[in-house]
């Protein structure tokens, strides 16, 4: 690998005919859109899983894009949007005639398709550990209605969440994939990738364009997804691409013009398999930062039988060659798209292993009968009176 500048994964969405407004599922994160059409980024889950030892990456996505007759939705949009769930099995009300997205690489990647369910297994398997704490309180009660009450006593337990380039555009492979038409491409520079765009129909604005510019002129091939008219599909799949990089990455970086305004940005999930406690940085230069958007959910080893039965057939069977132990480490971040970095993940073996806690308080009552402690009180009131007069007498 000669080039070692961030690379964008970045997908972008381009909807040629029928558009309305319920949400596209659709693997890509940089939309562009023809006929005036606005097509904006909404939650997305992320599955990145990395052998360090063939330093083959397996990126899996799931995600949805929102139809907007504006570059900014309101707030009842944005509210909508977010409600929408991002895993769907099918687009209702929506028939796409033409869509894809671009996806540049460092190497020529191999494109398969993907089983979406390991996203819903991978939630099972985060899920936060549950404590119990007991809370132990007095409870007075008459034991003649202690029926009653003790019925009514059975509460609900409270959770706390704590090569070079040659002149032009060279197609280097095709196939079908997914419901896509998908095309490796090689371009020599920025303008003659906008040329092929445009000649396809794709609608090239400024913003996308400084955005591409450095991945084609680091020699970066470009894979480009099209839906495929032929394929009678409901709905496209999701799409997973393996392709060498020394260090995994997820595609963060956005144009200028698709970056969220601060509080609103969308709910991005990332899952990342890898030799160790995963962390994120933007950027792979010296003036990097650290990654701290994610709120951190997970981060565990696991051992290798149970991690390749939960992953299932979204990578390749056998794709960990390392002996080194695996971890998953998740993330939730509420701010994507906010950045025009990418997002790159390092690894510590030796790093502590988290899993949230949420504790459920559960009542625990001591049950005092208080007319029979009356009558105990009584009756040992009439004892201790009665032994007072017969010392008395005697």
């Amino acid at each position: 690998m000669k080039n070692q500048r961030p690379i964008g994964w970045v997908f972008f969405l381009a909807i040629v005919f029928v558009l309305r407004e319920t949400p596209v599922q659709v693997d890509a994160c940089c939309p562009v859109s023809r006929m005036g059409k606005n097509y904006r980024i909404a939650d997305q889950r992320v599955l990145i899983a990395w052998d360090p030892q063939t330093k083959i990456e397996h990126f899996v996505r799931q995600a949805a894009f929102d139809p907007a007759l504006s570059a900014q939705p309101t707030t009842e949009q944005t509210s909508g949007q977010r409600n929408e769930s991002a895993d769907r099995s099918e687009s209702k009300g929506v028939e796409p005639d033409d869509f894809g997205f671009l996806v540049p690489s460092p190497s020529e990647p191999q494109i398969e398709e993907a089983d979406a369910r390991v996203f819903d297994a991978l939630e099972t398997a985060i899920e936060p550990r549950i404590q119990i704490q007991d809370r132990w309180s007095v409870n007075p009660f008459p034991l003649a209605l202690s029926p009653l009450l003790l019925a009514a006593s059975q509460t609900t337990p409270r959770v706390n969440s704590s090569a070079a380039p040659t002149s032009g555009v060279a197609v280097l492979q095709s196939k079908k994939v997914a419901g896509y038409e998908v095309a490796v491409l090689r371009a020599s520079d920025a303008g003659e990738l906008v040329g092929w765009l445009k000649e396809n129909n794709y609608e090239v604005r400024k913003d996308l364009q400084e955005w591409v510019e450095p991945y084609v002129r680091d020699g970066w091939l470009i894979t480009a997804f099209k839906y495929d008219i032929g394929s009678k599909r409901a709905r496209v799949g999701s799409v997973r691409i393996s392709f060498a990089t020394d260090k995994p990455v997820f595609p963060y970086r956005v144009p200028k013009d698709q970056i969220s305004e601060q509080g609103r940005g969308n709910l991005l999930k990332i899952f990342v398999v890898g030799p160790g406690h995963a962390s994120g940085s933007l950027g792979q230069a010296d003036s990097s930062l650290a990654w701290n958007r994610g709120k951190l959910r997970y981060s565990m080893p696991m051992e290798r039988e149970p991690l390749e039965e939960l992953l299932g057939d979204s990578i390749p069977q056998g794709s960990f060659s390392s002996p080194e132990r695996m971890w998953l480490t998740a993330w939730d971040d509420p701010t994507w798209p906010s950045s025009q970095e990418d997002l790159w993940f390092g690894f510590d073996p030796g790093g502590v292993a988290y899993q949230e806690v949420r504790t459920v308080v559960r009542d625990r009552l001591i049950y005092l009968p208080i007319d029979v402690l009356g009558l105990l009180a009584i009756g040992a009131g009439l004892v201790i009176r009665r032994r007072r007069g017969l010392t008395k007498l005697s």
